[in-house]
């Protein structure tokens, strides 16, 4: 009992343990990791324990262009049940005016104007879009590395609602590692089809997914390397010691072997 409490202590030392409820008994092939479609409103209303980047991360958008959107600045503080708009607000709008039947409009006197009216009239009436962000695209995360050993043994697919990443086979208590340097940007249980999920962003155009964990050993806003430790591997349903891992580069899933080194 002794040697338990001792073991307890010290490995409380090395991470923060978060005991989310063991979802490992439950099935997760009924509701496999996937990107969820935009609402027919253009928004998502925030639960409890989302961040930015979950919101964006779940829907397949760069969680830049979420932010600029709905013009939340660095640390992306969001709050339950505000309402986050994926898609240009005057875009939904104007949608769901041209659904409703239109009616016959009276006809008007039509007054000459300059070149210059037209103009200004043209720069009022342009609708806001977010722009992309002016940080390089094409910055590359310097060095990947496999988040845990073990084969491959289902691999990435961009079709309809297909695995948007790949899983992995581990062997149980195996410790599922950060795949390159970054920040956790959440760690939680809030994405339907992901289970324990953690999600580390390595710069502004790279993000790594890691879901069906059995425990998460770190917290939101740490820093961690390559290498460090995020969570013990879990599984899915009946299959056991499996990680489902995703990548995301501005938002969009790519397939990992592309940055992962060969075998």
């Amino acid at each position: 009992m002794l040697v338990a409490s001792m073991c307890l202590f010290i490995s409380g030392c090395s991470y923060q343990v978060i005991n989310f409820p063991d979802k490992n008994g439950q099935s997760y092939n009924s509701n496999n990791a996937s990107v969820s479609s935009v609402p027919s409103s253009g928004y998502h209303r925030v639960k409890r324990g989302e961040t930015l980047f979950s919101i964006a991360f779940s829907y397949g958008l760069d969680y830049r262009e979420v932010a600029k959107l709905n013009r939340i600045s660095s640390p992306y503080t969001i709050y339950p049940k505000q309402k986050i708009w994926l898609k240009n607000k005057r875009e939904t709008v104007t949608k769901r005016v041209r659904s409703v039947a239109s009616k016959p409009t009276p006809r008007v006197k039509v007054v000459s104007k300059t070149a210059s009216d037209i103009q200004l009239q043209k720069k009022k009436n342009s609708p806001v879009i977010a722009s992309k962000s002016s940080s390089n695209n094409s910055e590359k995360v310097s060095s990947w590395h496999w988040p845990i050993d073990g084969p491959v043994v289902k691999g990435f697919s961009n079709d309809g609602v297909s695995s948007k990443g790949i899983d992995i086979k581990g062997q149980k208590g195996n410790l599922v590692k950060a795949a390159a340097d970054g920040t956790v940007v959440y760690a939680g249980s809030g994405l339907i089809g992901y289970g324990n999920l953690v999600i580390v962003k390595h710069n502004d155009v790279y993000l790594s997914a890691y879901a069906y964990n059995q425990r998460i050993l770190v917290k939101e806003q740490q820093k961690v390397r390559a290498g460090d430790a995020l969570a013990v591997i879990g599984g899915k349903g009946s299959e056991k010691s499996l990680l489902h891992f995703e990548v995301r580069r501005d938002g969009q899933p790519i397939d990992p072997l592309k940055v992962l080194p060969r075998k």
